[in-house]
């Protein structure tokens, strides 16, 4: 017998509930059930040597046409129509992959503390006034109880007039200019031993089980899988419950349940599963930019069985992308905005040229090199969600399509209005630095690509795209700018500014594969201390590769990676160090005085 195990959040003992007394046994899929509150936890078990069997028509109709989502995690059966109750005192917190770190050491909390506390030095001293003072607002926001919102000054157009437009004209646009750059996979075949052995999959269907998109191979060839997900998110729903995740040996299933879309994620390389459901979020969110949530529910309500793969259609790529930068990209795991590093006075000048923009009907204005945010023009009161700057990078980055020439198309930030479309001027002004202007009216494209002539002749004329051309090139700055014995790669989020920064993996990291493993290590350190029960302040951990350190205050996160036999006081001297050289270089690592209007 294989175990999955959901994770529990009370140590009570279970208790059966009523209405699941009533349930046929099944010896294929056996669990116990208990109610916390209102959320129930699973504890099941599967034997991997016995044959589906659904125990009702109305699952076996479901389920006859498919072979089970066992080919994603090997032999695994599952068997959605009955469940039976086992006594068991085994419970499990969290996904547990190879070895577990040890518990954070305590007396190191203290010791950082009493160092950045000591009035006795003076450079510590002064870094910690210069953390208490106050500092401006940010442009960026992540708090999910604040509004970013703004209501346009012109009433939206009609739901239905626009979505035809966007229907004929807008989609089929991107269809015809994506189908060059279709992702290789997307032709895999499923039943292939090379579509199972992927590391992860992703999946968005329907609650009536229609599919939607997978990561990989073909949806219309995938729609016995998507019966077998509906089959088992079904069961939970029906009885008043909605499931979170199933871990089966080494691969680990989590749901997220956005009525009317389901999305899951089958992945085998070791994420917490606060992280997957993230990732999740971000392409729910994905599928809101292209559809808003009132055009989705009112599709649904009125046609349950309806295939939005139409309305989608084109868009793919910037799913695809998706799906790669949340599985590696640090600033989606931290929930804050990567900066491109440069100096002041270069910073000063593109702040300068977004400046020049006066048209009203410009909402937001942004310059993106590599992904990285080089600055952002926004109105006084309003800030940007972090989740809504992370969806135009993908759109931005996520297609060739907007590297040809300027681009005018619909866009829905959820954070910002999940309700309505705004509409975005995309424009690369260099190679690898695009100008984005977000507006409320759907026909200011000429306004916008004006404002863009005036941004481009003030830089040419200041050679600052020149400028960022070459630092572009360089992609990330190196340990060698920090001269800090030790230190093999950190990533700092500013808790103030909501932004992150980070050097390059290389020369300790050089392989894709090193780079995933330490990476893998910070999300688990940052799942850790970040947990519901029992959050740590300071994480240590000692491997045999390398001394791995988390450190969660009340202004910033820190992750940092040093050799395996460097000393606890040279490790506290080294983020001293690190801490001092972050404050000096502040304003040429963060976005700190983006231009507002």
């Amino acid at each position: 017998m294989e175990s999955l195990n959901i994770p529990k959040t009370s140590n009570a003992e279970n208790e059966l509930r009523p209405e699941l007394s009533s349930l046929s046994s099944s010896p294929i899929l056996t669990g116990k059930f208990s109610t916390v509150k209102s959320k129930p936890s699973i504890h099941l078990s599967v034997d991997n040597t016995l044959s589906l069997r659904p125990a009702s028509p109305s699952v076996a109709s479901n389920l006859s046409s498919c072979s089970t989502i066992s080919r994603l995690s090997g032999d695994i059966m599952l068997d959605a129509s009955s469940f039976r109750s086992r006594e068991s005192a085994d419970t499990e917190y969290m996904l547990r992959i190879g070895q577990m770190s040890p518990r954070p050491k305590p007396t190191l909390g203290a010791e950082l503390d009493r160092e950045f506390a000591n009035p006795q030095e003076s450079e510590t001293s002064s870094l910690k006034e210069t953390i208490d003072q106050a500092v401006s607002d940010s442009p960026f926001y992540s708090n999910e109880t604040e509004e970013g919102k703004v209501q346009p000054d012109e009433e939206l157009e009609s739901e239905a007039e626009f979505f035809a437009e966007m229907n004929v004209e807008t989609l089929r646009q991107r269809s015809r200019q994506n189908s060059e750059c279709s992702d290789v996979y997307s032709e895999e075949d499923p039943y292939s031993p090379g579509w199972s052995a992927h590391d992860k999959h992703f999946f968005i269907l329907s609650s009536a089980g229609k599919p939607i998109y997978s990561r990989f191979g073909d949806e219309s060839k995938l729609s016995s899988y998507m019966g077998v997900i509906q089959a088992i998110v079904s069961f939970f729903v029906d009885t008043g419950d909605s499931i979170r995740s199933i871990t089966a040996g080494e691969h680990k299933f989590v749901f997220l349940l956005k009525n009317p879309l389901y999305l899951l994620a089958v992945t085998k390389t070791g994420e917490p599963e606060s992280h997957i459901q993230t990732q999740l979020m971000y392409l729910y969110n994905q599928v809101l930019s292209i559809v808003t949530v009132t055009q989705l529910t009112r599709i649904f309500e009125q046609r349950v069985n309806f295939d939005l793969r139409h309305l989608l259609s084109g868009t793919e790529s910037f799913l695809d992308s998706l799906c790669r930068e949340v599985t590696c990209d640090p600033s989606i795991t931290l929930g804050a905005v990567h900066a491109m590093k440069m100096e002041k006075p270069l910073r000063a000048r593109f702040n300068k040229a977004l400046q020049l923009i006066k048209s009203k009907h410009v909402l937001f204005g942004m310059l993106i090199a590599n992904g990285k945010l080089v600055t952002l023009l926004r109105p006084r009161k309003q800030s940007l969600h972090v989740s809504d700057l992370h969806l135009i990078c993908n759109m931005v980055n996520g297609s060739t399509t907007f590297h040809s020439g300027e681009s005018w198309t619909p866009v829905c930030l959820p954070r910002f209005n999940s309700k309505g479309f705004l509409h975005a001027y995309v424009c690369f002004v260099a190679k690898e630095t695009c100008l984005v202007l977000i507006s409320p009216s759907k026909d200011k494209f000429y306004e916008c690509s004006a404002s863009k002539d005036l941004v481009v002749e003030h830089l040419n004329k200041t050679g600052a795209l020149v400028e960022l051309a070459e630092i572009a090139e360089r992609k990330e700055y190196t340990l060698d700018e920090l001269g800090i014995p030790g230190l093999r790669h950190f990533l700092y989020k500013s808790k103030q500014h909501i932004q992150i920064t980070s050097p390059t993996y290389l020369p300790y990291y050089e392989s894709i594969d090193e780079q995933r493993r330490l990476f893998r290590m910070y999300q688990h350190i940052h799942d850790r201390m970040h947990a519901k029960t029992l959050p740590l302040k300071t994480f240590y951990e000692v491997t045999s590769t390398e001394i791995i350190i988390g450190w969660n205050s009340r202004y910033f996160e820190m992750y940092a990676a040093f050799g395996p036999l460097v000393t606890k006081a040279s490790i506290i001297a080294s983020l001293t160090a690190l801490r001092k050289w972050i404050h000096q270089e502040e304003e040429t690592v963060f976005v700190i005085n983006s231009p507002v209007y």
